[in-house]
């Protein structure tokens, strides 16, 4: 996905597409027990990415600030449940460039699984599109994934594309 030079065909899907950390999703694929799901507005795009709907938000194109809001429920889970991660209704709070990623935890809370970096969105065809977004994983996050990650450990970028 190239949005600099894209064509309204070649966008990546309206919301947030992240592969997470794709080798770790090939490895849950590769366990006997292994389950990847996506419901509830997440769905799984090119094979290893997940897209998750784009929600109400209140992104400030001008000032770079705001939230960004997606809903989906996406679970990996394998090792007779020894292994779950689930990753609900991703939020990213930007401020001048730079956000917080976090995920709900089923309540009223969130959790902060990551830190973004990006450069101004690009308007195409009538949307925002951010693309080769950078993440990497917060202390939080690490706890999600239940140390296999460190924080601070670049995970794989995710791509944003809303409505203008």
């Amino acid at each position: 996905m190239n949005p600099a030079s894209a064509t309204p065909d070649q966008l990546p899907p309206l919301g947030l597409t992240w592969g997470i950390k794709r080798s770790f999703i090939a490895y849950i694929r590769d366990l006997p027990d292994g389950t990847v799901s996506a419901t509830d507005g997440a769905t799984v795009v090119e094979s290893s990415l997940f897209c998750f709907s784009p929600e109400e938000s209140d992104y400030d194109v001008a000032l770079g600030t705001g939230v960004l809001r997606f809903r989906g429920d996406v679970r990996l889970a394998g090792h007779h449940g020894m292994l779950f991660v689930r990753l609900l209704d991703p939020w990213i709070a930007f401020t001048g460039g730079r956000g917080v990623l976090s995920i709900s935890t089923g309540g009223q809370g969130r959790t902060a699984v990551g830190f973004v970096h990006a450069s101004a969105p690009r308007e195409i065809d009538g949307s925002l599109v951010w693309a080769d977004v950078d993440v990497v994983i917060s202390p939080e996050g690490a706890e999600l994934f239940d140390g296999q990650y460190a924080a601070q450990q670049s995970m794989d970028p995710l791509f944003i594309r809303v409505k203008v």
